[in-house]
């Protein structure tokens, strides 16, 4: 519990500290599906695929926000070091503007290092953006870092704790501004259902804020993730 309670503290210290923000209330759910595309004798066992669904609802979770459809495909450098190349989808309904599409292709590397009953999860990720309605390329860094901790002696029950670092690289004319624009961090309990743990649900408090011109957003939103292991 002492090194879940230090992580949180290290993730909550992460979220800048402003002057005027504007506050709402969300709800995100997300669907994580991942596996091999083959097994060892097949020679495919190093071959992965990813595919994720998000909705966001914003104004205390009424309204739609944004829609995430995102395919991957990897490969396994070591047992520890993946490598993915996919592709997002994005349908945004933003507060006070007309609904947008964006497409974003993106690449990233993820590192799992146990610590003993400990794992920690390193994900850096590149994506390069573009909007429907303007044919400028946004270019973003993203810089994730995971921790998980067994709360139960079968190791079924967990807390989750996560931060997520957002630099955007380039202007756009379709107002993307270079420099540290966002911040996530994530704290909750995770579970193992059902035989194995092949399946996995984490739900929790997720802070989000983005850096605006004049007004800068704060989001606390009830995040829920269900990871399924193919």
């Amino acid at each position: 519990m002492r090194h879940v309670l230090n992580a949180s503290v290290v993730v909550f210290l992460a979220v800048p500290l402003v002057a005027q923000t504007k506050d709402d209330g969300q709800l995100w759910s997300a669907l994580v599906l991942q596996g091999r595309f083959g097994d060892k004798e097949s020679g495919l066992d190093r071959w992965r695929w990813m595919f994720d669904l998000q909705d966001r609802q914003r104004d205390e979770g009424e309204h739609f926000e944004l829609g995430v459809v995102r395919p991957a495909v990897g490969y396994a450098i070591t047992d520890r070091l993946v490598a993915h190349l996919g592709y997002g989808w994005f349908v945004a309904d933003p507060k006070g503007r007309d609904e947008f599409g964006e497409h974003r292709p993106w690449q990233q590397l993820t590192w799992n290092i146990p610590v003993g009953d400990v794992t920690v999860q390193s994900r850096t990720r590149l994506e390069q953006r573009f909007v429907e309605t303007d044919g400028d390329t946004g270019w973003r860094l993203r810089e994730f870092v995971k921790t998980t901790v067994p709360l139960s002696a079968d190791k079924r029950v967990f807390a989750s704790v996560w931060d997520e670092l957002f630099w955007d690289l380039d202007d756009t004319d379709w107002g993307q501004r270079a420099g540290f624009r966002q911040n996530r961090a994530f704290v909750g309990p995770g579970w193992f259902l059902g035989e194995g743990k092949h399946v996995s649900l984490e739900v929790g408090y997720l802070n989000q804020w983005v850096d605006r011109p004049g007004e800068d957003k704060l989001n606390h939103v009830l995040s829920i993730w269900l990871f399924v292991n193919f």
